[in-house]
């Protein structure tokens, strides 16, 4: 399904729903955006910087290798 036809199937469902409802759905809609909006402008913030560039790009090569990954034990879900 193309970008066109996902809108446009998001406004056919909206419609179908009460007011209250798409209210959240475009609301869970802003937040998804916001969250790659964000997570890309603190990419672009590591990047500016030399040294930051440097460590970041290393770390991504180091995980593409396999090199350099430490195994860590999650907190249980309590």
């Amino acid at each position: 399904m193309c970008r066109q036809e996902t809108a446009e199937r998001i406004r056919e469902m909206a419609q179908e729903l009460p007011e209250e409802d798409a209210i959240e759905v475009l609301k869970f809609i802003e937040y998804l955006r916001f969250r790659r909006l964000a997570g890309e402008d603190e990419t672009t913030y590591l990047l500016r910087e030399p040294a930051n560039r440097r460590r970041l790009l290393e770390a991504v090569e180091n995980i593409r290798k396999g090199r350099d990954i430490e195994a860590k034990e999650l907190l249980p879900d309590d």
